[in-house]
């Protein structure tokens, strides 16, 4: 009997070859997933993609091209833009990274340059003035400007069409530092953004871009990641990491997780030159609640009792130990305690700053990360909630960590407590969803949520749509060619005036040659 054949993706890997890739290489993925650039036109679909779909869903991957040094966290890597856009229940898709200047600077070297996140003193010395942004972040469209985000620097300018990269810094920005989570309010089409170490290096300067600019101090150098916005203030919320420059001298990781630092959220007006009764010209307000990360916020509002006292709301995931273990000290128990919900908080503004909040109300018991919403409703209460989630008692095949292990969609109605749940079976793992109402005045949360299965089973990757009037079936799959590598976040843009194809278009026919058989 024969013996079996060699498994080149099984534990010895590649009949015992070695790569540079091979410390670094995903457990979790067969071989090295990514590194390339290219389009698809006319995927394959199963179902029916809704007409009333007409626009481009913009992600986002973390896509190292050359290996990373050992020890970097996983939100490390090149920016890679992958562009799917629908059209006619047509979908064709684009791969293309941003060219930053520090993945032109190593093509040019073929080879790594830059060690550790957001550490200078780890990269080598000719790149160290360069600009580390790897723009592998976020993915957001203002002012006619397809911007790749990533909040240690200023964003890159793309082309929504070629995904050319443009140019950096498109604003001129006065701080060097811009959020991977901008908020837009969509009652005054105001883009409102934050910059933390927005002085430099360690610095607990934040600056705020809206109509206004402001600056003001953070509580300690925080790691401030997402935001949530009312109709006058913003919330910044800071993360249980600090930084320590000698620390980073030394070798040593941006961030250092403590456990001791609370749940911390900074309080902003958004108008310096308006502003509501009882603030002070500068003044910020500092509240707190027990040790978390909050992950991502969901919606946010304000709301104003009959004296005029104002209370702020906003939701947001809830977990209660380290996101990043190589952040962590060398002791501390990679995922410990693993607790994560969505919660909703309030802060009381008629409370000095320093003060405790009130503990959050659970909203949906169930581990999950990245929440959507209607976003033409943010700044206001709203009643429905999407949410990539952890379901319980299912075998999967990434073990529950966030946010990367996430297996079903479920939507939330807010006033009933209903949710509802789509489940795309044991292989997979979804992503970011993103929600798209169904016209313009659509009633909130009536559309279609779209969002990323991996099928890990069959190494491919599949783009499912789903209606919201009956969300536990899609109506559409869109299936990719191959498997692409996980997004870390993504927007949808609809159709663009005078928008080109993103894939090679065929000259017409204009006459037969005449010269086939018949």
């Amino acid at each position: 009997m024969l013996p079996p054949p060699p498994n080149p993706n099984g534990p010895n890997g590649f009949f015992g070859l070695h790569s540079s890739w091979s410390s670094v290489r995903s457990p979790f993925e067969h071989g090295v997933v990514g590194r390339f650039e290219g389009e698809v036109t006319d995927l394959v679909v199963f179902g029916e993609i809704p007409k009333g779909l007409n626009g481009t869903f913009y992600r986002i991957m973390v896509d190292p091209f050359y290996p990373l040094q050992e020890g970097n966290a996983p939100i490390e890597g090149d920016g890679n833009v992958c562009a799917l856009r629908i059209k006619d229940g047509r979908g064709d898709l684009k791969i293309r990274y941003v060219d930053t200047e520090r993945l032109r600077l190593e093509r040019q070297a073929n080879k790594r340059l830059f060690g550790l996140y957001r550490n200078p003193f780890t990269h080598h010395p000719c790149v160290r003035a360069a600009v580390d942004s790897t723009a592998n972040t976020n993915l957001v469209y203002w002012a006619g400007k397809l911007l790749a985000l990533k909040e240690s620097a200023q964003p890159y300018q793309v082309h929504p069409d070629t995904l050319e990269t443009i140019i950096y810094d498109p604003f001129n920005s006065t701080g060097l530092t811009f959020s991977a989570h901008p908020k837009v309010d969509p009652y005054t089409r105001e883009l409102v953004v934050f910059g933390y170490e927005a002085k430099g290096l360690g610095t607990d300067d934040v600056v705020i871009y809206a109509l206004d600019e402001q600056w003001i101090k953070s509580p300690w150098p925080a790691f401030i990641h997402d935001c949530a916005l009312t109709a006058n203030f913003i919330i910044l919320v800071l993360w249980p990491y600090k930084t320590d420059v000698d620390h980073m001298k030394k070798g040593g990781q941006h961030w250092i997780y403590s456990k001791d630092l609370p749940a911390t959220f900074v309080v902003v007006p958004r108008h310096p030159n308006d502003l509501p009764t009882g603030w002070k010209r500068g003044e910020t307000r500092v509240y707190h609640s027990d040790h978390a990360v909050l992950l991502h916020t969901a919606g946010s509002w304000e709301e104003t009792a009959g004296n005029g006292d104002v209370s702020l709301y906003f939701e947001s995931s809830r977990i209660r130990y380290n996101l990043f273990p190589v952040f962590g000290p060398p002791t501390d128990k990679p995922f410990g305690d693993f607790q994560a919900d969505y919660v909703r908080w309030e802060i009381d503004l008629t409370k000095p700053t320093n003060t405790r909040v009130v503990d959050p109300a659970v909203i949906l018991d169930m581990p999950g990360g990245m929440a959507r919403v209607d976003e033409r409703f943010l700044t206001k209460p709203y009643d429905k909630f999407f949410c990539p989630v952890i379901p319980p008692g299912k075998q999967r095949p990434i073990p529950p960590i966030l946010p990367i292990g996430l297996h079903a969609y479920v939507m939330l109605d807010k006033p009933s407590g209903k949710v509802n749940m789509f489940d795309p079976g044991q292989g997979c793992t979804v992503e970011e969803p993103i929600f798209v109402p169904r016209t313009k005045d659509a009633p909130e949360g009536d559309g279609w949520v779209l969002g990323m299965i991996q099928r890990m089973d069959v190494n491919r990757s599949d783009l499912v749509v789903l209606d919201t009037r009956d969300f536990g079936n899609p109506v559409a799959v869109v299936q990719l060619p191959f498997k692409i590598k996980g997004q870390i976040h993504g927007n949808w843009v609809d159709a663009l005036p005078g928008e080109k194809s993103i894939t090679r278009i065929l000259e017409p026919v204009e006459k037969i040659m005449g010269k086939g058989a018949l």
